[in-house]
């Protein structure tokens, strides 16, 4: 064999690897296989239903802690209003270290309880003495009435052998105390006639003692 054979056997091969490699480098990469992903529905489905469970149970817990504040109104103030009377209040919250009490009803308003005996011995101080208030019942331990300033009025129910006092601030506008304090059952009608009997006597014999002699 002759030295140019053997150069074109070589040129030959080297031609063929060439167009192999070629040939390899041309070819189509394969796809990239998709990597699954983890569906998230079922994930947030869960959280969405933990969710509204924590609500709802907080719900509750509010629900019921808010009933159990007006049970122990109830008990605690019995004597300042007929039981009638707390079963119209909706929710109750403790102020002062539980010292006093801040409550409501859809059909009765607002009120606030205090548990004081200096409260009930200034309060009846201002009810018995100020010439603003009208009292609707007096027993000595328990009194009943309102004061007045300007267009509002504090109807006030005190219980001075407990030191508890439960008052609420109205407008005298819109609706006559003693009617209101007679409306929510915290005294009687006939009481409440003959204590207005009373006071209007008193105010009369005051306004002609008052006026100058002729």
């Amino acid at each position: 064999m002759s030295f140019s054979t053997v150069r074109l056997s070589s040129a030959a091969l080297a031609v063929s690897a060439a167009m192999a490699l070629s040939a390899c480098s041309t070819q189509r990469a394969p796809e990239p296989t998709a990597t699954p992903t983890t569906p998230v529905t079922s994930s947030s489905a869960e959280e969405t239903t933990s969710s509204r469970a924590s609500s709802s149970e907080s719900a509750t817990t509010t629900q019921a802690e808010e009933e159990a504040a007006v049970e122990l109104v109830a008990e605690r103030f019995s004597t300042l209003a007929p039981p009638e009377f707390f079963e119209q209040l909706d929710t109750c919250v403790a102020v002062d270290v539980e010292s006093s009490f801040d409550c409501s009803g859809a059909d009765i308003g607002q009120f606030q309880f205090f548990d004081s005996d200096s409260k009930a011995a200034s309060t009846t101080q201002l009810l018995t003495e100020l010439r603003s208030s009208r009292i609707v019942e007096d027993t000595g331990e328990r009194v009943v009435g309102w004061s007045t300033l300007g267009t509002s009025a504090i109807i006030t129910v005190v219980d001075n052998s407990k030191g508890q006092v439960m008052q609420q601030l109205v407008s005298s506008d819109r609706e006559d105390p003693r009617e209101r304090i007679i409306k929510l059952g915290l005294v009687d009608e006939d009481s409440a006639a003959a204590t207005e009997t009373e006071t209007a006597t008193e105010t009369a014999q005051e306004t002609e003692q008052s006026e100058p002699a002729s």
